[in-house]
């Protein structure tokens, strides 16, 4: 009886005792499995933070991205734009009309 722990359950009305014992090797696996299941669901709660968190970032910088794309495509017209009126006024490679020999 040293490796079990014994309860002793007597209702209030009736009187009735009951008696029951459960191995110590039991009940420690069951505080071990509690312990354990309380440490994954903070660990998991954590980590459902820290994804949500990350997926906000992901957004603000998928909007980011999507800005800069537009800027370079602004920057990209310009450039073409620019070579366009070079070529236009005779400016191509940097020389102009009055500078040919």
């Amino acid at each position: 009886m040293k490796n079990r722990f014994t309860f002793l359950i007597i209702t209030s009305k009736a009187g009735v005792q009951k008696k029951f014992s459960i191995s110590k090797y039991l009940v420690y696996c069951i505080i071990a499995l509690f312990v354990f299941l309380l440490g994954s669901g903070l660990v998991g709660i954590w980590k459902y933070k820290e994804n949500a968190a990350l997926k906000k970032e992901s957004l603000l910088l998928e909007a980011e991205k999507e800005q800069l794309k537009a800027v370079a495509r602004t920057v990209q017209d310009i450039k073409s734009e620019q070579k366009d009126i070079k070529n236009m006024l005779g400016l191509e490679n940097g020389a102009s009309e009055n500078e040919k020999p």
